[in-house]
């Protein structure tokens, strides 16, 4: 089944939105101690792409019974933002897999 057809919530909280938006300093304290760091272009392309998911998202398998999370992900054709290691490379980032900041409670 594609999309999501029953009640859920988009996760709000600013931590785990601030941690994938370049330039915020929780994307920068995630990439010191982490050495990686999964961003989108900006904050239109992230609300973008939980619309999409919303809409045609497959379900990854992924759940966090504790938290009450369930994951899915969607591919992109363009990218929709980049990987960026603690070494400066940068990779274009195609499919999200939504982790915290996406992930849709029950």
């Amino acid at each position: 089944m594609s999309g999501i057809d029953r009640k859920i919530y988009l996760e709000t909280r600013t931590s785990l939105i601030d941690k994938h938006l370049p330039g915020t300093e929780k994307s920068q304290r995630e990439l010191e101690t982490e050495g990686i760091v999964y961003l989108f272009s900006d904050r239109e392309t992230m609300e973008r792409v939980a619309s999409e998911i919303f809409k045609r998202g497959e379900r990854t398998g992924a759940e966090d019974i504790a938290d009450k999370y369930e994951r899915y992900g969607l591919f992109f054709a363009e990218p929709i933002g980049y990987i960026l290691k603690s070494d400066g490379t940068q990779i274009p980032l195609y499919y999200k897999n939504p982790v915290e900041h996406l992930s849709l409670r029950r």
